[in-house]
């Protein structure tokens, strides 16, 4: 790996700027602020050739990190982390599990330092200036990062795994237009966070169709919505006092079982059209029930595998022959929820 401009910057204590000045050979720099720039980067040339990695290791070690919120989608992705073991076994990928909080510039810096040492991340980002720089530093150092589940298509990522978020939208947005028929009312879009790129791809498609082919439908945002049970009761209680014309319920992330529970309790249930992500035990169940609708799903071990085999394509220079399948958008409801 290279020796980057911010580790040379931080070993010979200058600002990156005066690095690029000194490689520029800038002569207005101080003679002996040029020597220390030099001398760091001397230094580290060396620390590096007496490591004596290869450039091809036998094992590549991979960060798999997601963002530390309050998400039971994510638990999950780190549940299906710890169980791929063995397929990361097989190859040749050790990984290491971290949370950051990405919503902390400070820490996001902070955790830079640290991811800069691995072959590779996989990461489920926020959307943060400095969540995409934090790329761009690992980019500079030859580290590849994979997004995961949730892009940022204008940060300097080597690659996105995961479904098409808009287009998984725009299917929410189909089938709560085919549910609701010629009825007329208000749609709720609930979101998790607005920092969270695939949500806000999601509530985009979504709208997209309301307004292109169900004119009959009016929709309207609820975001920063909080995911858990609690949250999804006060929630919904909000929804209905503000809008008696209220018809269906779209959740672009967690917290569909609070608010089918919610809905059942305010006995509103039967007229409203509840469509969401994630199938779990309860939704499942919950789907059986007809306390929700429809459940948008995604193979999130396989594309946990899928982004560690693109990190490691990357580090082969397998560059535009990923040979990663395009994850899908699975579409249950009552007749296949135990499918």
């Amino acid at each position: 790996m290279p020796a980057t401009r911010m580790m040379i910057a931080r070993r010979a204590g200058v600002s990156v700027a005066t690095v690029d000045r000194v490689l520029r050979d800038d002569q207005a720099v101080r003679p002996e602020t040029a020597e220390r720039v030099h001398v760091a980067l001397a230094t580290l040339r060396d620390e590096r050739a007496s490591r004596g990695r290869p450039a091809k290791p036998s094992v590549f070690r991979v960060a798999f990190v997601l963002p530390q919120i309050n998400s039971r989608f994510l638990d999950h992705v780190e549940r299906d982390i710890a169980l791929s073991a063995s397929f990361f076994r097989e190859h040749r990928i050790t990984p290491s599990f971290y949370r950051c909080d990405f919503a902390s510039q400070r820490e996001t810096a902070a955790f830079s330092e640290e991811a800069i040492d691995y072959d590779a991340l996989v990461m489920a980002p926020l959307d943060y200036p400095w969540v995409e720089r934090f790329i761009e530093v690992l980019d500079e150092a030859s580290v590849p990062v994979v997004t995961v589940f949730s892009d940022l298509p204008g940060s300097g990522r080597a690659a996105y795994v995961g479904v098409d978020n808009r287009m998984a939208g725009r299917t929410a947005g189909l089938l709560m237009g085919r549910f609701l028929c010629t009825r007329i009312g208000t749609v709720a879009v609930l979101s998790g966070s607005s920092r969270l790129h695939d949500q806000l791809e999601r509530r985009t498609g979504f709208s997209q169709v309301l307004e292109e082919d169900f004119r009959n439908l009016r929709w309207t945002a609820e975001p920063d919505f909080t995911e858990d049970d609690d949250g999804a009761g006060l929630a919904v209680q909000g929804l209905l006092a503000r809008h008696e014309d209220l018809v269906g319920v779209y959740a672009t992330g967690g917290g569909i079982s609070g608010i089918a529970s919610a809905l059942h309790e305010s006995g509103e249930r039967a007229r409203i059209v509840l469509i969401g992500h994630g199938l779990t035990a309860e939704t499942r169940a919950q789907l059986a029930e007809r306390a929700i609708d429809v459940i948008l799903d995604q193979d999130v071990r396989g594309i946990v595998h899928w982004a560690g085999l693109a990190a490691i394509n990357f580090l082969n220079d397998v560059r535009g022959a990923l040979a990663i399948p395009a994850p899908e958008t699975r579409i249950y409801l009552r007749e296949n929820a135990h499918a």
